[in-house]
Order: structure tokens, then C-alpha cells, then sequence
């Protein structure tokens, strides 16, 4: 699919790796579905992203094609594989170890979240507003104890094409390619930012220039509330 596009846009992957700043190994891998050449599962997913927005295709259809070509590991607990062959042919059991493993994560999710705000509880009398995106963290730019703002906006401004997900008071409000201009949002309590590469994305939050969201590449969730700018997660 990336390969055709690719063909149709003609251009060459040395071109898209100058344009996504991806180096050119890893998009011949995600060509070749050589997921294995590749650092990991978060930056897959993200490579792929970028490089589908690239393309004109869409983000979300990619990266399903991709976990939907990825084999289903074989479950450890061998007890409960004889249950499930027991109750379920083995198409279904695929299906169903799936989903528990999803199930897994919302728990751990709901865990972090958990721990986070009991910590955070703690140590500020303003309670977080925590929403599903954030997992858990330390603040890494201080905020006061108490709220000294009425709302909250944030400013991003993108060093070099990077994708995005913003989510003001629970609502998302933007999702795609970040690039260049500044993108600004407003919110009366919280707003939540999920990026793959922080590290080439400039904050201004309530007006106060933070510098780089991230010191190197990687998946990161981050929050502008009240109290504070804050990594979570």
C-alpha cells in the first residue's frame, strides 16, 4: 500500500526521508513489512502515521492494516489455552486473547491513573483533572499549589512534521500532522496532547514559552491544566 502511493506521489524514499526526517532504512522496512528492522511497536506506529499523512492516505486505515497483519502471539499460560480450546474454535480464542489483552491494559491504565492522583493528591491541595489519556507521570515544569488562571491555552508550534492528537475538556479537537505555523487552543480546564515526537515541537503555555516538549523522540502524553504544564505519561 505504502510502496504504490509512493509510486503514485513519484517520489523517492530518500525524498521522504528528507521531508519526515525518518531515516530512509526504516521506511523500506515499513515497505517490506519488516517490522523487525524497525526500533519498536510505538515507533512503528508513529513512522507510519507520518508516513500515510506523506502519502494522502489515512493515518487510522494504515495502522489498522498493520495490526491486522501482525500474527497473534501464542498465549504463555498454558491452563488457560486448554480452557479456551476447550470452549472456542481456534479462530474465536484468537479473537478472545485478544481482547483480554486489551482488557489488561485498561486495567494497568486504570492503575496508573490511580497512583497518579493519589500522589498528586499529596502533594498539591488542586486535584488533576485526569481523563482516559492520562496514564501516570511526574510533572516536569513546576506549577503552584493553588490555580492562578480562569482557563487554559497552549500554543504548539512544529519544528518538523509530527502527528498529533489535542483533547480540550474531554473533547478531541485536532488530530493529524502538525507542521510549521502555530497551532493554538483554548480549553476552562484541561488540555491533553499525544504526540510520537516531542522532541521537535515548541510549547507556549497561558503565554509562557516552555521551549522543546521533549528532549528526544517517543511516544509521550502530556496535559495543560490549571495547575500546570505537565508530562504524564
Amino acid at each position: 500500500m505504502l510502496r504504490e502511493a509512493r509510486s503514485k506521489k513519484n517520489v523517492s524514499i530518500l525524498e521522504v526521508a528528507d521531508a519526515l526526517h525518518i531515516k530512509p532504512v526504516f521506511l523500506q522496512a515499513l515497505e517490506d513489512e519488516d517490522y523487525g528492522a524497525l526500533p519498536g511497536p510505538a515507533y512503528i506506529t508513529g513512522f507510519l502515521r507520518n508516513y500515510a499523512s506523506y502519502l494522502g492516505l489515512h493515518p487510522d486505515d494504515v495502522v489498522q492494516e498493520y495490526y491486522a497483519s501482525r500474527p497473534i502471539p501464542v498465549p504463555t499460560v498454558k491452563a488457560a489455552t486448554r480452557v479456551l480450546a476447550n470452549g472456542y474454535e481456534r479462530h474465536n480464542r484468537k479473537r478472545f486473547l485478544w481482547a483480554f489483552g486489551v482488557v489488561l491494559l485498561v486495567l494497568a491504565g486504570g492503575f496508573a491513573i490511580k497512583a497518579y492522583n493519589d500522589t498528586y493528591n499529596r502533594a498539591y491541595s488542586a486535584p488533576l483533572n485526569v481523563t482516559p489519556a492520562n496514564l501516570g507521570g511526574t510533572t516536569f515544569a513546576g506549577a503552584p499549589s493553588q490555580p492562578v488562571a480562569h482557563n487554559v491555552t497552549l500554543r504548539l508550534r512544529a519544528m518538523a512534521p509530527v502527528w498529533v492528537r489535542v483533547t480540550a475538556d474531554g473533547r478531541q479537537v485536532y488530530q493529524g500532522i502538525l507542521r510549521g505555523r502555530n497551532h493554538h487552543w483554548a480549553a476552562k480546564k484541561s488540555i491533553y496532547v499525544a504526540t510520537y515526537d516531542g522532541a521537535h515541537i515548541r510549547v507556549v503555555y497561558n503565554g509562557r514559552q516552555l521551549g522543546l516538549m521533549a528532549q528526544r523522540p517517543g511516544l509521550g502524553f502530556y496535559a495543560a491544566t490549571l495547575t500546570g504544564w505537565q508530562h504524564v505519561a
